[in-house]
């Protein structure tokens, strides 16, 4: 279905893969690492994930020209992994014992896709370890302030790295009360300018975790949400009042679009239809979507976190695709 509705706009889902693809190898540093701008550093890991986890999940289509692209950027991760094998999002110096959980969970995953299934498992191991008794899991990270560090989105990345390899947490039933007691009546989980200041971050992970496990009425009140919230154009956009650079409508949209496609919504429907049209719209001729700007608040101590987003925002472009391709 999403193959057709991709067609209606003149392309074909190849081409605008494909097109994405390559801008991640043009994006690609020395290293091994992801990055638009080499100068600005603080998402390194982060970014250099997402895209190695976007080109996992389109493996099928373009395994003959990603091989060597995929290596560089197992290679270069494998380098900033902790002692445990976690991994922290960029450049901001950190203890051996602090890391990233969101950032760790999604390299987890990456490595499952990519058929690394026994490394996967070993980094696994940990995580699931560290989930806390009463249900979630937290950001075990300095730099993230203490109210923030078991924001859902977190626990929703950890559940979903886990049920990659088919392995059960320690304890399933709390973490997901967890996440349903911190779903909103209205239906999202809640916004934070440090999760890019947009509902549909923190509620993309929770509503697969959800998904997956069955909670279908915290599913549908999230969809019904999300479908709330789109704009006329087939856009979504929230913002953060009193922070600095924002991040882009497109970021907002393709996360807002992967929690509609993990609530079973398809490319069929019309709020998907419209938001595909609008995404292949604002799609730039490097193949390429942009992503605005970090969203940090207008201090000097957050200076370090002013960073483009167009790599993190085109891999989750590319992530809703393949989850409504799959639908």
């Amino acid at each position: 279905m999403l193959e057709s509705v991709v067609k209606q706009h003149g392309l074909s889902l190849g081409q605008v893969v494909g097109d994405a693809i390559r801008y991640f190898q043009r994006c690609q540093q020395p290293d091994g690492s992801i990055a638009e701008d080499p100068e600005v550093l603080v998402f390194q890991e982060w970014d250099s994930v997402n895209a190695l986890k976007a080109i996992a999940m389109w493996h099928d289509r373009t395994a003959s020209h990603t091989p060597i692209l995929a290596e560089r950027i197992v290679s270069f991760l494998s380098t900033r992994e902790k002692p445990t094998g976690m991994l922290s999002w960029g450049a901001i110096e950190v203890g051996p014992d602090e890391y990233c959980t969101e950032t760790s969970s999604e390299y987890i995953a990456a490595l499952t896709l990519l058929g690394r299934v026994e490394q996967a498992r070993q980094r696994a191991d940990f995580l699931r370890s560290k989930q806390l008794a009463s249900g979630p899991w937290e950001e075990v990270h300095s730099h993230i302030p203490k109210a923030f560090q078991a924001e859902p989105s977190v626990t929703g990345f950890a559940l979903m790295a886990l049920t990659g390899l088919d392995e059960d947490p320690l304890h399933l039933d709390a973490a997901l009360n967890f996440l349903a007691e911190k779903q909103h009546s209205e239906g999202h989980f809640g916004i934070n300018w440090y999760y890019y200041g947009t509902h549909y971050y923190l509620m993309r992970p929770a509503v697969a975790a959800l998904a997956s496990f069955g909670n279908y009425p915290a599913v549908a009140a999230a969809r019904d949400f999300v479908l709330a919230q789109q704009r006329a154009d087939g856009s979504w956009y929230s913002e953060v009042p009193g922070f600095g650079d924002m991040a882009a409508a497109e970021q907002h949209t393709a996360l807002a679009l992967a929690t509609l496609a993990y609530a079973g919504l398809t490319a069929e429907d019309p709020p998907v239809r419209r938001a595909i049209g609008w995404l292949l719209a604002r799609r730039r001729a490097d193949g390429s979507w942009f992503g605005g700007r970090y969203p940090y608040p207008e201090t000097e101590s957050y200076s370090a976190f002013r960073a483009t987003q167009d790599v993190f925002t085109t891999a989750q472009v590319l992530a809703a695709f393949k989850e409504l391709e799959m639908a």
